[in-house]
């Protein structure tokens, strides 16, 4: 599978999770009327509780929200339990005469915050306390002047971080594409596995953020998660790694200070392994849902009908088998001319062979019976001759093999009947040459293996030799590339000219030949040979035998007795 293949895959698996983690459309309209009414409720109760601009104190009290919803209350002083009861006073008032019977109102003064609740729904709104004064006053001592029911520091503090934290994520986040989906679907990664839970909450948003706005292009949605994990995988939240800052402080503050050694290992290896489930293609494992294939594209046919096309499941696999690897060391070592035949000699075998005489007859008229007539020649250089019969008619034609010689007379056969043989290939003419001296139709040893011989079995240069003494060769053409060369040979006999063509000289000089012994010699037969070519006289031998005497007087004077054979 390609790059844009495995993109779409994780593309599809993370918006089909994002769908299911995304609230309904109930939901969300029952969240937007909460806020709402308890928006407006709540500009009337800081209209109300305003004081003269000349005042030297003011307090501010907000509602925080999982969607930031703020509103500044003016004209009071710190944070306290007695401004927190008076303003969940007012608030209940006001809700009871906008929605009546349709929230409670309850106070928290230990988490300085006051929770509204639908009776219509489960949702609860909380509604944080706090002023820019807590912060002001976050490094001096506590001074007498403070009330005595003064709420929580701490929790006043971190109600204006989560404000700055609204802030930045609208200035920063929103204009991120696919950053929000991403928040959305790690923030389901924490709630289901408990090793990311550390991670949630605002240091998830910031590596989310680093992640994404680090890219130097726009990504999708599935590749942005990836980029996720690959940032977590890399060692940003160890010790020795550059951690999450955070960049709505003055000071230089790790978000994940509170985190344990322990615990930040455990979620960089969790980021680890779930990079190896998304290279194997097992995204969804990661995002805890079934795989999900691809949607049939409907594309019109010709028809007029719709073609379903489906896209199958691609299983990533990025490490080879034993066998692959054993397979290619055993490989013999190849230079570079070898390489480049080896590719040249794939390529050329993936091309579909055109269909031979046989198979066109055969699709003619199916059935026919070959059959073997005779064979003569050495035994180093036979000739076979093959026969069919067709519409009460006998074909013969010979051939250096079988095979050879039934594709002969199959050729004989449909250039009989005017149909087309599949081994047809018109040699190049000039205008000044005259077509007749041409061989229009290259013999069907040109195609298959083996020598090129006449039907009297001989070499065509040797027999045209034997008529013609003296003839002279010629190349009149070269073609094709180095890899593919082609020539072409031409020989005069008896003032008409013939061309041969072939893949080297040699070759095309013995299909001119060829050419010629047809054209000229067409019924030219062994007995023909035979009356020109008288037989000469046989040689006998007789048998003599001579009789070798020495001298008596010699000390050995044995009987020699030889066979002697004598040319008569």
């Amino acid at each position: 599978p390609n790059i844009s293949s495995v993109q779409s895959q994780y593309d599809r698996h993370v918006m089909a999770k994002h769908s299911e983690v995304y609230p309904s459309p109930e939901e969300l309209e029952a969240v937007q009327t909460i806020i709402s009414h308890v928006e407006c409720a709540l500009k009337i109760v800081s209209d109300q509780m305003d004081v003269p601009k000349d005042d030297t104190e003011n307090t501010e009290s907000g509602s925080a929200s999982g969607d930031s919803q703020d509103r500044v209350l003016r004209g009071v002083m710190r944070p306290t339990v007695t401004l927190l009861k008076e303003v969940a006073e007012r608030l209940t008032e006001k809700l009871e005469e906008s929605s009546p019977g349709t929230y409670t109102v309850s106070q928290c003064p230990v988490d300085a915050a006051i929770a509204v609740t639908s009776t219509q729904s489960i949702l609860t709104l909380t509604l944080h306390m706090t002023s820019p004064l807590v912060r002001e006053e976050q490094g001096k001592m506590r001074t007498v002047n403070d009330p005595p029911d003064v709420l929580d520091r701490q929790k006043c503090l971190s109600a204006l971080a989560s404000l700055r934290h609204a802030k930045w994520f609208q200035a920063k986040v929103n204009n991120l594409p696919s950053a929000v989906v991403v928040i959305r679907i790690m923030r389901d990664l924490c709630n289901r596995v408990p090793t990311w839970a550390p991670l949630s909450g605002w240091p998830l948003e910031l590596l989310v953020e680093k992640a994404i706005g680090t890219s130097e292009r726009p990504m999708g949605a599935g590749e942005s998660l990836r980029r996720v994990l690959e940032c977590v995988a890399s060692g940003i939240l160890l010790g020795d790694g550059p951690g999450i800052k955070d960049p709505c402080e003055k000071e230089d503050v790790d978000v994940m200070a509170a985190v344990t050694v322990q615990q930040c290992e455990d979620i960089t290896q969790s980021a680890q392994f779930a990079l190896r489930l998304c290279a194997f293609g097992q995204m969804y494992k990661v995002l805890g849902m079934d795989y999900k294939p691809a949607k049939p594209r409907r594309l019109a046919g010709a028809g007029g009908k719709d073609d379903t096309t489906y896209a199958p499941h691609v299983n990533l696999q990025t490490k080879r088998s034993y066998g692959e690897v054993a397979t290619e060391e055993n490989e013999p070592q190849l230079n570079s001319k070898q390489r480049k035949y080896l590719k040249f000699q794939k390529r050329f075998q993936k091309k579909s062979c055109d269909m031979n005489a046989v198979m066109r007859l055969n699709q003619y008229r199916p059935g026919l019976d070959y059959r073997l007539t005779s064979q003569t020649g050495p035994v180093h250089e036979p000739v076979f001759t093959m026969a069919v019969d067709l519409n009460g008619k006998t074909y013969e034609a010979t051939g250096p093999s079988k095979r050879a010689a039934k594709l002969n007379v199959a050729t004989k056969v449909l250039q009989d009947l005017g149909l087309p043989t599949g081994s047809e290939s018109k040699l190049e003419s000039t205008d000044t040459e005259d077509e007749s001296h041409l061989t229009a139709i290259f013999p069907i040893q040109q195609i298959l293996q083996g020598p090129i011989l006449t039907k009297n079995g001989k070499n065509p240069v040797m027999e045209l030799n034997e008529k013609r003494r003296s003839l002279k060769y010629e190349l009149s053409a070269e073609t094709g590339g180095s890899h593919e060369k082609c020539f072409v040979m031409e020989v005069e006999v008896d003032g008409q000219k013939f061309k041969g063509r072939g893949s080297n000289k040699k070759e095309a000089k013995a299909y001119a030949a060829l050419a010629a012994l047809e054209k000229l010699f067409p019924d030219d037969d062994d007995l023909t040979n035979t009356i020109r070519n008288p037989a000469k006289k046989k040689v006998t031998y007789t048998d003599m035998v001579i009789n070798v005497f020495y001298d008596s007087s010699s000390s050995y004077c044995p009987n020699f007795e030889y066979n002697v054979q004598f040319l008569r």
